[in-house]
């Protein structure tokens, strides 16, 4: 049977070798997950409102006086209606879904 014997430089030598092969695929690994992201970050779609929001309007009632046979007299104009409508927001996920509030 035979026994390998190893020189202290040669073990050092071994040992650098997996060191560096460590390192490079840490670093390797790195740098692909940053381009990873990065593309993911580039490619994914905001969330983007569809439409505006709309504001609601509100009219106040009027008054008028008129003469009717030499006294004054008040007559009420009830307001006009103004159709109000309620501000809805809606967004678009980047899965493509659109959701409103």
């Amino acid at each position: 049977m035979r026994t390998y014997h190893r020189t202290p430089q040669q073990r050092d030598r071994r040992f650098a070798r997996v060191r560096r092969t460590t390192q490079s695929v840490l670093i390797g690994s790195g740098v692909a997950s940053g381009v990873l992201v990065g593309y993911a970050a580039s490619t994914a779609k905001p969330l983007v409102p569809v439409r505006p929001p709309t504001t609601a309007t509100a009219t106040t009632p009027t008054t008028t006086t008129t003469p009717a046979t030499g006294s004054a007299s008040t007559v009420y104009t009830p307001p006009t209606t103004a159709p109000v409508t309620t501000s809805t927001t809606c967004y678009t996920t980047p899965s493509g879904t659109t959701v409103c509030y």
